[in-house]
Formats: C-alpha cells, sequence, structure tokens
C-alpha cells in the first residue's frame, strides 16, 4: 500500500472533527492523506513557501527558516524550498548572493557555453556535494519537523536541470536543434543522477517529491509534442524512482501550461498557477484530472493586496469549485520573499472559517495513483 489507502471500514476524516464541533484533533498528516484520496476533511489542507534568499546556502539555515515558517503558521505540509541551483552545482554552476532575505542571487559561472560543452554532463554521485547536502537537509527536517506533518521536496525535471546549466532556456532550444544527440547524451546523464538522488531523497525521510518542470510545459517554450519527444520519458523515469511514496506532486509552472496534457503522470497531486486565465480553471483540472489539485491562491496578487478581501474570494472560488474535497489550498509557485506574515494568517482564517459551511457539492473522486 502506499500509505493513502483507506481500510474498509476507515471513518473519513470529516467525520471525525469540525471546527467548533469539540470532537478529536484531526492530525495534519490525516487531513493531507484524506484530501488525497478525495474524502471527506474537516477543511482543505492548507501549505505556503517562498524562498529565504540569505537562508538557503545552507542545509541547516534552509531547514531553520523551513521550520520556523510551519511553526508560525502551522501549515498542514511542508515543501521544502531549496536554492533552484543545488541540482546543478555539482556540474560547476555558481550564483552569486547579495546577502539579503528578498535579494535574489544572480548566474556567475555556467558549464555550457556551446553545444560541444553537453559533453562534460556526465553523471554524478547523488549523495555527494550540493546533492548530498540536500540529503541532510531532509534528514534534519524529518527529525526537527513533527511526525504529524509530511513534507515533500523539490526536484526539478531533468530537461529543467539541464537548462540550469546554461545562461537562458533559449540557448538549450538552440542546442536541442542544432545538436540533438549531444542534447539526449547530457539529459540521460542528469536522468541517472537524480534517480539516484529520488530513491535517497524518499530514504532521508520526505514523503514525496514535488517535481517541477519550471520553463518547459509551457506553450511559451515547447508544443505538446516538443514535450512528448524530449521531457515525458524522462520525468517518468524520476517518478518511477518515486515509486511508493505517498505524496508525489507534479507541479506545472508557468501560463499556458500543458498540465491537462500531462494528466496521466502518476502522482497524488497536480500543483498549478489555477488563478492564471491562461491556465485551466481549477474547476476544470478537478474534473479532468485523476488526483487532488494543489493551489488556488494567487501569490502575486491576491497575497500581495494589503487587505485580505481578494485572498478570501480565492478561498471561496476553491471551496465552490472543489466541494471541499481534493483541493490543498496553496499559491500557485513560490511566494514572493516579502510576503506579509499577516497576508498568510489571512489565508488560515478564510480556510478555517469557510470550513464551518458544509460545502455545496462533493467533487467526485477519480483513482489516485500514488
Amino acid at each position: 500500500m502506499s500509505g493513502l489507502e483507506s481500510s474498509g471500514d476507515a471513518q473519513p476524516i470529516g467525520a471525525l472533527h469540525r471546527p467548533g464541533t469539540g470532537g478529536p484533533r484531526v492530525k495534519p498528516r490525516e487531513r493531507v492523506w484524506a484530501a488525497l484520496r478525495g474524502e471527506p476533511v474537516d477543511r482543505p489542507p492548507v501549505s505556503f513557501w517562498g524562498h529565504v534568499y540569505d537562508r538557503e546556502s545552507s542545509a541547516r539555515d534552509l531547514v531553520s527558516a523551513t521550520v520556523e515558517l510551519q511553526r508560525r503558521h502551522a501549515w498542514d505540509w511542508v515543501k521544502l524550498n531549496p536554492r533552484k541551483h543545488y541540482h546543478v552545482e555539482d556540474w560547476g554552476v555558481r550564483y552569486r548572493y547579495a546577502g539579503g532575505p528578498a535579494d535574489k542571487p544572480t548566474l556567475e559561472r555556467w558549464p555550457v557555453h556551446e553545444a560541444s560543452e553537453l559533453r562534460l554532463v556526465t553523471p554524478r554521485p547523488p549523495d555527494r556535494g550540493a546533492l548530498g547536502e540536500q540529503l541532510e537537509a531532509v534528514r534534519m527536517l524529518r527529525d526537527r519537523l513533527p511526525a504529524e506533518v509530511a513534507f515533500v521536496q523539490t526536484v526539478f525535471t531533468p530537461l529543467a536541470i539541464l537548462a540550469e546549466m546554461v545562461p537562458e532556456p533559449g540557448d538549450l532550444k538552440r542546442h536541442m536543434a542544432t545538436d540533438p544527440e549531444t542534447v539526449r547524451t547530457a539529459l540521460e546523464a542528469v536522468t541517472v543522477t537524480f534517480e539516484g538522488y529520488v530513491r535517497r531523497v524518499l530514504e532521508a525521510g520526505a514523503d514525496g517529491i514535488f517535481l517541477a518542470t519550471t520553463d518547459w510545459a509551457t506553450r511559451d517554450r515547447m508544443s505538446v509534442e516538443e514535450y512528448r519527444a524530449w521531457a515525458r520519458a524522462l520525468d517518468l523515469r524520476l517518478l518511477a524512482a518515486a515509486r511508493g511514496a505517498p505524496f508525489n506532486v507534479l507541479h506545472v509552472c508557468k501560463r499556458r501550461n500543458l498540465l491537462l496534457e500531462l494528466a496521466d503522470y502518476p502522482v497524488a497531486a497536480f500543483s498549478y498557477d489555477a488563478t492564471d486565465t491562461t491556465n485551466p480553471s481549477l474547476t476544470e483540472a478537478l474534473a479532468r484530472l485523476p488526483g487532488a489539485v494543489m493551489g488556488g491562491i494567487s501569490q502575486e496578487d491576491a497575497l500581495q493586496q494589503p487587505t485580505p478581501e481578494r485572498l478570501e474570494a480565492e478561498v471561496e472560488r476553491g471551496f465552490e469549485a472543489s466541494g471541499g474535497r481534493r483541493w490543498l489550498a496553496a499559491p500557485g509557485c513560490s511566494m514572493p520573499p516579502t510576503t506579509a506574515p499577516a497576508q498568510l494568517d489571512a489565508v488560515r482564517r478564510a480556510v478555517e472559517a469557510r470550513a464551518t459551511r458544509p460545502p455545496k457539492a462533493a467533487s467526485s473522486r477519480k483513482e489516485v495513483s500514488p
């Protein structure tokens, strides 16, 4: 069993407790697992994450910042949100940090300047260097979080990882056109490295991976046919390495995304920006995806407003779309580091207040692949 299946006589989480009933407290992990299964819940699980740039350069600082955020807001689950370039530091990528929590680092060095240098992209040990440091972060986080709080580690798709070894995504697109076989060889090296890393992430205590497509699963970058040809098989290899984990998530980034074209990926939840009008609505995603949906709150708009009305409206729309099932309230992507804690408190209040009213309708549950 994946850890999500119900026994035949299991009581739905929604029957255990509702705010104000005085019933037993629902543990965060139970709430998340029930949402992933499509069962009734006392309220949808909620969590937010983002970069704190001056605290992501070491495992200890990253974990401390993550735990502080979870304790401050009592999130139901945690997404470990490391520096993006941990994926490629072992191939020579370097960023320079300015030193402030909101100061985004700048690319300083990269290994691939022309297509021939892709031959230097060979497999790396999945438990040493930057990858080893992240495994230590996973172990530390599991040790410091309450056992009742599940968490996932962020892992980019192989194509997204290789793209971090060039200055701009367009550079890799050019190499794909001019020297496709060399690009494919490099992608294989990346995939082999991260298959080993993903297995070790789960061994270190994570409940799953948060597989992110970054710039690539969007029609602004690739057609559906191109994504199938270049990325799909490699994405699925990383998910196969994570098979059996109960909380694997596919995050389909950007506008005009290919979310629905990736609906058969074997994950428990799909994460994306449901508030971007070029992407499927939350209602459409819940109707067409087999798993739960994570998102629904605009991290760039509603979350940055000085008053909570837009946040409350987005939470209300999430309830209307989901009927209170198969929905995990979350941002569409990482929230800006300048986000006010009061706005995060407002999201939680809105979720809890809305949960005191029964949902209008229950969203039908399709089978979730673990």
